[in-house]
């Protein structure tokens, strides 16, 4: 068995640096997305009571951003994915 910490040659130590600057990029995406979110509920109640498909606002925006952390995280997976394949 092959301890994994041990490997610490230099495409790793790249795909590592890469990964994690990948995962601050996307996440900091999320949370511009969740403050627009969470500051709409909180000084723009009218706006986010309009009507949308027989939905409020709020309740679309808010599935938005729960499939997006999905999106989010599948992205991530497949983009890891890619660059420890390399």
């Amino acid at each position: 068995m092959v301890d994994d910490r041990l490997d610490d040659s230099m495409p790793r130590r790249e795909a590592e640096r890469q990964k994690s600057r990948l995962g601050f990029i996307l996440f900091a995406v999320y949370m511009v997305g969740y403050a627009f979110f969470t500051l709409a509920g909180t000084f723009f109640k009218d706006v986010l009571m309009l009507r949308v498909g027989g939905l409020n606002l709020g309740v679309v925006s808010g599935m938005l951003i729960i499939v997006s952390a999905i999106a989010i995280a599948v992205l991530y997976n497949w983009f890891a994915g890619k660059m420890e394949a390399q």
